[in-house]
Parts: C-alpha cells; structure tokens; sequence
C-alpha cells in the first residue's frame, strides 16, 4: 500500500512539472496575484487519497497540515512607475508564469514559496522635453518569490473570512531588444532587474450555487493592498556614451491598489480550485489561476 501511495504521488509530481513545461512556452508577466483566500482551508479531500480507504491517524493529519501547488498565469496591462524628474511617462508590462508551493498549518497560516519564468517590458521618456522615448524588452527570465498567508479573523455569524497575505518576489533577465527613438541599440552589458514587496488583506464569502448534477461552490473575495518595487533597468549607447540611460531604481507610482477575485470549487470534496483575479488602481493586471491539494 505505501509503495502504491508513493508511486501515485510521484506521478502527480510528474504531471504538475509537465503543466509547467507546458506553460512557459507562453509570454510571462510582473503583477503580484493575492488570490485564493480559500485554499488555506478547502479543499477537505486529496486527490491522491480519496479513493482509498485510509486509517484514523492519516485523516487527522490531513486535518492539520496539507501540501498543495498552484499556477498562476499573470497578465499585467500597466504600471506607472516613479523616477527622478528627468524620466517620464516610465511604465511596466507584461506576463509571467509562477508555479506555487504552500503548506497549510492547522487550517489558519501558510508559507509558501514561488518559482517560475518572466517576460517583462519598461517604456520611458527622458531628456529635454521627454524627447528620447526608451524601451527596453526582456528575455524571458527565472523569477522567484515567497510569502506567507493568514485568516486574521472568521465572522461566523456571517459567513465571512478576512486573510492577510505578505509576499516578495523579484526577477533578472536577461536584456533583449533595446530601442532609442525607434532606433536599435546593442548593449550586451544591460541590466534588468525587478524586486517587489507587497502586503494584502481581503475579505471574501462562500456561497453555493445549485446545478442538477451537483453543486458547485463560488468564493468572490476583494481587498486593498499595499505594495512597493525597484525596478532597475539600465544601458550604455555606443554612440552617445555620455548620456546615462537608467530607470534610477524607479519605484510604483502609487504604493496602494485594490483587487477583485473569484475562487471556484466543483464541489466541496473536490482536490481542485479554479480562481480568477482582477488588479486596480496602482496597476491593471488579469490572473487565471487553479490550486491543487496533494
């Protein structure tokens, strides 16, 4: 039996990596997904044990301390971008690809950590007038993070759940194509690189939605958040060598955001959950996302 159980785990392992290989073919992107809110305590059943029958002492650890992965596939549309006076109109886009790992402990806190793949782009002016426009497209890069989620406080009475989520992540890829006033620039000591803070409360509901098969679950949530980042991306051009073409460690524009999520559960035994996010304010940013529990 437990030569079965680890031959099963081990294929589960299998087939989240292949998920992974799968997705970094498409473009990546920076924007921190919250998400979630319910995975700290649901879903109640692995999809690696259900089928079995298992012992009293298995379930009672499943009750306390449960594995799970997550993909997140992050769309971020813009975020402005604080720097010195002489650079405007600096902006960040793209997507990324994060692959999850949370523990969580006895139903009320979770670490987590995150690895995954960038694709990431700044825009800005510079010079007199904002004459020179400026912009610099990465190559598709390592990135990583981690984090830790809470339940701050249960309104029994009214169902709702407030959580807490605090995060850092940051990213270093290499520097691709490089354009001054649509004009190629070749530089092969560029740098790129991204660091980002951010800590979140949301505020979230279960409700269920009959179907004639079964019923399935929806957790919309929404929150405020506060976040910071370094975004240093810098070059030299060979033919104006004295000009510094440099973000100067820009940070967000606006350090408070706001966000609407959704979770989905097939039904209340089920190992999965389908999850949608919306980012407002200090940047537009779109995720998809799905949790399993192992």
């Amino acid at each position: 039996m437990e030569e079965r159980e680890f031959i099963m785990k081990l294929r589960y392992a299998v087939f989240l990596l292949s998920i992974c290989a799968i997705f970094t073919v498409i473009p990546q992107a920076l924007a921190a997904t919250v998400g979630n809110p319910i995975d700290l305590d649901i879903p109640s059943k692995s999809a690696i044990l259900r089928q079995q029958a298992v012992n009293k002492a298995l379930d009672e650890y499943e009750e306390t301390v449960k594995i799970k992965a997550a993909i997140d596939l992050e769309f971020l549309f813009n975020k402005d971008l604080h720097s010195p006076t002489e650079i405007t109109q600096a902006e960040l886009k793209g997507q990324w690809k994060m692959l999850k790992f949370g523990v969580t402990l006895f139903d009320r806190v979770e670490p987590y950590i995150k690895v995954g793949t960038s694709n990431l782009k700044v825009k800005w002016r510079q010079g007199g007038n904002g004459s020179q426009e400026v912009t610099v497209d990465a190559d598709s890069g390592f990135a990583w993070g981690a984090g830790v989620k809470g339940i701050i406080w249960e309104f029994e009475d009214s169902g709702l759940r407030l959580t807490g989520d605090v995060q850092y992540r940051t990213t270093g890829p290499d520097v691709g194509d490089i354009s001054l006033n649509s004009s190629d620039v070749t530089d092969s000591g560029a740098d790129f690189n991204i660091k980002e803070w951010q800590a979140s409360i949301a505020l979230s509901k279960k409700f269920e939605l009959p179907l004639r098969w079964q019923n399935i679950y929806i957790v919309p949530y929404a929150g405020i958040d506060v976040s910071d980042s370094t975004v240093d991306v810098k070059f030299n051009d060979p033919s104006n060598p004295t000009t510094d073409y440099s973000l100067f460690d820009s940070s967000n524009d606006s350090i408070y955001g706001a966000f609407l999520g959704c979770d989905i559960m097939p039904s209340l035994t089920s190992s999965f959950i389908y999850s949608m996010e919306l980012r407002l304010v200090n940047e537009y940013a779109f995720t998809l996302g799905g949790v399993m529990k192992f």
